[in-house]
Formats: C-alpha cells, sequence, structure tokens
C-alpha cells in the first residue's frame, strides 16, 4: 500500500464547504488542479490530513475508508484507471481517538466488542496523555417481556488504563474489580439493592442477585494509586485499592451517605463522580430525580437532581440541587461530572439518541451559594426522602413535580433553596453535527466520560458503547443478539474525543484529493 502526505498546499485542491464558509474566519487556498496522488491498479493508498477529519464523500471508482490513526485509506475499484477524487472535511477544535481490541466473544456471529471502558473517564494522575476509564456491569439488553438479557453473564466490572496516541486509544491495562475478599464482581443485580428486574443468559436462565453486584459509572482516580468507583445498584462509592480490590464502601444503607440515595430510579444512580483538585473531597451527581414515596409524576421528567460531597477526612456529607434542562422537552439525564476548581465543576447532560440534533451539553456548575439540602439541613428526614418542603412537607421531587426548570427554580427559591449556579460550557451535540450534518462522526447516543487535565481548555470525552449490541433479535430462548450501528453504519465500540475549547467555535475545511490510478 502506497502512503503519501502531499508535500505542500498545492498538491491538493482545497475547497470550502457551507459550514467552513460559515466558520473560517480567514480565506480559503487557491484551488490545485495537480492530481496530488498516484497509485497503480488495485494497489490501495493512504491520505494523510493535516488535522482530524471529520467527513469524507465517496468516490467514484472506489472507496475510501477511515485508518485507526485517522488516516484514509483509498481503494481504487477493481480494473479500473484513470482519475478519481473524493473530499474530506477537516478540522484542529478535536482529535479523535479509537480503540482496535479484540471482541470478548462472537455469538451467532455477532462480535460482542470490547472497547466498552467509556461509562467514565478519570486521567492518570501526574500523566498527560493518559486516562482510565471503566466499564459498567457489563453487556445486556432488553429481552421480551421485560426481562434483561445478559450473554456474559461472568462479566467482571473494569478499569481500563488507555494511553492516547496517534488517533489511538491504546489498552496498557486492565483492573478487574474486586470484593474485599478476592471475589470478582459481577454484573448481575446486588443482592442489598434490588431494581426489580429480571436478568436471565441467553438461554434464558434466571442469573440470581449476587452480593458482588456491581453497575459501575463513576471512577476517580487519586495519586496514591487507589480507585474510587459509584454505581447505579445502591447506588454505592467503592474505595479500591490499585489492583482493583475493595477497602471500603460507603452506602446510603448505613448512614455513610445520605439515605435517600436509596430511592434511585432503577439504572439511574450515583452516574457521575469526581474528587475535586485539593483531593480532599469526592463529589458524586445521580442520574435523574429520585423515585420518592409521595412522587406521582415520571422521575425522568422531573428536573431535581442530587449532587453529594463527601469529606475524605472528616467523612461529612453534603447535598446540594442541580435542575436539568427542562427533561421533559430534552429528555436529558446526567451522565458525568468533572472537577475543574474546589467549588466548580464540568457537567455531561445528555438523552440518548445518536447526532445529528441530539442534545448534548456541557455544563459549568459553582456549588458555592447553592443551599445544602442533606442530613445538616432542618426538616430532613432520610426514611421519608430527604429535605420535606412546603405547607405539605413534601420530598423536594415531589414538591416540585414536572415544573419547567424556570418555574422549578421560582417555587425552590420560595422554600428557602438555591440550586447550583449553571452555565453552557460546550454545546457537544452542536458541535458534533456541526462537524458532520448526517452524525457520522463520533455519532454516539451515550456520550458518558467526561475528563480533563487543564482545568477545562481541552476536554475529553468517550462513549459508553454497550459493547456493540442493542437487543434481541427473537422473542423465546435461546436468543440471538442484534448488533448496535452507529450513523456512520459502523458497529458501535469505544472512542474518545478530545475537544480543545480554545477552538470554539470549530472552523473546518474541506479538502479535495485527486488520484490519478495508473
Amino acid at each position: 500500500m502506497t502512503t503519501l502526505l502531499p508535500v505542500n498546499r498545492y498538491r491538493i485542491a482545497v475547497t470550502a464547504g457551507a459550514v467552513a464558509l460559515s466558520l473560517l474566519a480567514t480565506g480559503v487556498a487557491d484551488a490545485s488542479t495537480d492530481p496530488g496522488y498516484r497509485t497503480h491498479r488495485g494497489q490501495p493508498l493512504t491520505v494523510t490530513a493535516r488535522q482530524t477529519v471529520v467527513s469524507h464523500t465517496a468516490p467514484a471508482h472506489g472507496t475510501v475508508t477511515r485508518n485507526q490513526d485517522g488516516s484514509l485509506r483509498y481503494t481504487p475499484a477493481a480494473d479500473f484507471t484513470g482519475t478519481d477524487s473524493f473530499t474530506y472535511t477537516e478540522t484542529d477544535a478535536v482529535r479523535l481517538y479509537t480503540t482496535n481490541l479484540k471482541p470478548l466473544a462472537v455469538i451467532g456471529g455477532v462480535p460482542v466488542t470490547a472497547g466498552g471502558y467509556g461509562s467514565s473517564l478519570a486521567p492518570v494522575p501526574g500523566s498527560c496523555d493518559e486516562y482510565y476509564g471503566l466499564t459498567d456491569r457489563g453487556p445486556n439488553v432488553d429481552g421480551p417481556n421485560g426481562v434483561k438479557v445478559e450473554p456474559l453473564p461472568n462479566f467482571d466490572p473494569a478499569i481500563g488504563k488507555f494511553r492516547l496516541v496517534n488517533g489511538k486509544a491504546v489498552l496498557e491495562r486492565t483492573i478487574p474489580l474486586r470484593a474485599k475478599d478476592g471475589t470478582p464482581y459481577s454484573g448481575r443485580v446486588n443482592s442489598q439493592a434490588g431494581t426489580g428486574e429480571t436478568i436471565v443468559d441467553l438461554n434464558g436462565n434466571p442469573l440470581l442477585a449476587d452480593p458482588d453486584g456491581y453497575d459501575s459509572e463513576g471512577l476517580v482516580a487519586l495519586p496514591d494509586g487507589t480507585f474510587w468507583v459509584s454505581d447505579e445498584y445502591g447506588p454505592f462509592i467503592t474505595h479500591f485499592d490499585r489492583n482493583g480490590r475493595a477497602l471500603q464502601r460507603l452506602s446510603p444503607f448505613d448512614g455513610s451517605l445520605p439515605a435517600e440515595l436509596a430511592n434511585r430510579v432503577p439504572n439511574k444512580g450515583m452516574e457521575g463522580l469526581t474528587v475535586t483538585p485539593d483531593g480532599r473531597t469526592l463529589v458524586g451527581m445521580m442520574q435523574s430525580a429520585l423515585q420518592q414515596p409521595d412522587l406521582t409524576k415520571k422521575p425522568g421528567n422531573v428536573t431535581t437532581l442530587r449532587i453529594v460531597t463527601y469529606d475524605l477526612r472528616t467523612h461529612a456529607t453534603h447535598e446540594y440541587l442541580y435542575l436539568l434542562d427542562d427533561p421533559k422537552t430534552n429528555s436529558g439525564a446526567v451522565s458525568e461530572i468533572t472537577a475543574l476548581s474546589n467549588t466548580t465543576f464540568l457537567v455531561d447532560e445528555r438523552d440518548g439518541k445518536p447526532e445529528p440534533g441530539a442534545y448534548k451539553k456541557l455544563f459549568k456548575i459553582d456549588l458555592a451559594g447553592a443551599t445544602d439540602v442533606g442530613p445538616r439541613a432542618g426538616g430532613y428526614d432520610g426514611a421519608k426522602g430527604g429535605l420535606l418542603v412546603g405547607p405539605n412537607k413534601a420530598t423536594i421531587d415531589a414538591y416540585v413535580g414536572t415544573d419547567d426548570t424556570k418555574t422549578a427554580t421560582a417555587d425552590l427559591a420560595k422554600v428557602g433553596i438555591t440550586p447550583v449556579g449553571k452555565t453552557l460550557g460546550v454545546d457537544l451535540g452542536g458541535l458534533l453535527t456541526g462537524l458532520d450534518p448526517t452524525g457520522g462522526f463520533f455519532g454516539h447516543d451515550k456520550i458518558e466520560g467526561v475528563a480533563t487535565t487543564d482545568h477545562g481548555r481541552t476536554i475529553v470525552v468517550s462513549n459508553d458503547s454497550d459493547f456493540g449490541i442493542d437487543s434481541v433479535t427473537n422473542t423465546a430462548p435461546p436468543f440471538q443478539l442484534h448488533a448496535k450501528t452507529t450513523p456512520a453504519g459502523t458497529q458501535d465500540d469505544g472512542e474518545y474525543l478530545a475537544i480543545d475549547t480554545r477552538k470554539l467555535p470549530a472552523q473546518t475545511r474541506t479538502v479535495t484529493v485527486t488520484v490519478q490510478v495508473r
């Protein structure tokens, strides 16, 4: 295969597309008719862009695919000779890193992809290009009659250490999670914190609840090599040693976390976890409103979410309210919280849809000035759902109900509650749709990991790929898996996107590549 890098800008033709015209502040280089690339009949060649390729067109007489390092591979059609061409669009505002791991299994011809470490993301302390990723409870899909199907019942949730280099997310180490006695964790429902789910294997056999069942979702990596991981079952926050063995667990059932957190919606527990830069305070965030005993509305339509802080020295907890951006309209929930300072954070608020046009935004929030609604507040009763407010002594979630965000803010002010301050940081959905209106570039439905090593100037996000499966194709066991595909038509797998916020709004340029096939 021939690999060619244009020697200068005049060996390729440069044209401006609609997106480039709206964003570029400078002119576009003059077009050139120089063929630029040459290859022989049937011989592929590699086109290396100067920036990150976000989309490309199809040539008339061949195919173009993306290599893992971000370059493009052009393959002429069999027996074709002559002149062919295609275009690609590039930007310097983002950098894409992809995984390329052997599948966990291939079942009925469907790969269970192995890159599913994007449920959370944390920088490796002291490194500028390494990150820890986190799996969730493992491969699972909806089955008939409301059951969950787990094709790999012995899956062990794990932390993965990745290096992001040359367009590749290279897995350097895997750290399986273990109980204190060394028993592997599983993705089965935790016996202490039921979800009401029935989980079966591919043959329809029920999988019993497990005291070591864990649906890991949030990740913190400390300089001493240990980890804190939050989950959706308890929700629990567990401290692990550098090899993944549990040391300590925080729980709403023993008073170490606010008791009302146990009222989490199944599979919408403590989705986000971070630590303040001073290393003193864990900050966890629930994915959705709580399923309170007095709440008569659908929790997914309620705007109030809990942020819980835990002082690692004094063990004191505080609790604050975050208001979703009109969840009835945007179908939003929270997937991550990431510290920028000791009081400011990025919050990943998203829907469950892929691009184009999905709702995925990173908000900057500030805890300073927010009201503590946790166990220290007057009128708090954890057994009844936390802080009780209003004339009827309702839980906060029931008091607000399905108010929109503006109305909820006003209603909370009437009872003396100020939510955390919130401003838009990055419209991630708008950025991705602007880069590729077809949704083909990083067009994932679940963007769940968010990390930064420079206080938010560069933000790295990751996707929960669901291990590349999304359903079963039949209604009776043995069940056949269905592959989950992205808008680009490929099976979903783990990817990481680094965003340079100093270069937003993103500028793009469209390059025409002309190939002479001899």
